[in-house]
């Protein structure tokens, strides 16, 4: 079922499907950054795999009860957060496409690609990672000396960003700001 995202918008791109290969624990903090570059943002996650991301009301949550009108439109500026709760992909599109719709800025965790979502693939730069793929978010990690394939290229998380999480609060500093090129990034 083809889902029209709204991907494109006056600010640039509203909508980003997102998967860290490599490492579980960017793979909480990547979606996170990236949501929180903008002023209104809503990180969706559809990764059962991966470590569970804060939140009290789940994905499956609206799967079955529906979203309320305060989960469709958002009344705040800031970040939220809506963990998977154990739903399936496919019945959780319908949702998924309703929220994209409505909020300003949505990054969806996933493993696999999404119809008609930009895809990104976000990749630690570790020695021994194949660079020689399609574009992707490269993730500095300070060990060793590798160079990136294409795609944008990001700071390593400071300790600080890695202590947001569990905290529930959203990471800050020079490791946000250095996704503001993701967003830039013509991705397919």
């Amino acid at each position: 079922m083809a889902v029209p995202w709204a991907t494109a918008g006056p600010a640039g791109m509203v909508a980003l499907a997102v998967h860290t290969l490599h490492d579980d624990v960017l793979g909480m903090l990547a979606p996170l950054a990236l949501a929180s570059f903008h002023p209104t943002a809503l990180v969706i996650d559809l990764d059962q795999e991966g470590l569970p991301l804060p939140g009290r009301r789940t994905l499956a949550d609206l799967v079955e009860d529906g979203p309320t009108l305060a989960e469709l439109v958002p009344s705040r500026k800031g970040l939220a957060v809506l963990p998977h709760g154990g739903v399936r992909i496919p019945a959780a599109m319908e949702v998924v496409g309703a929220l994209v719709q409505s909020w300003p800025c949505v990054v969806v965790r996933t493993r696999t690609p999404l119809d008609a979502m930009p895809f990104v693939r976000i990749a630690p730069l570790i020695p021994g990672v194949d660079t020689r793929v399609s574009p992707r978010v490269w993730v500095r990690t300070g060990i060793g000396r590798v160079e990136p394939g294409p795609g944008p290229v990001v700071d390593a998380p400071s300790r600080s960003a890695f202590s947001s999480v569990p905290a529930c609060q959203t990471p800050t500093g020079r490791w946000l700001r250095s996704w503001a090129p993701v967003w830039r990034w013509r991705w397919q």
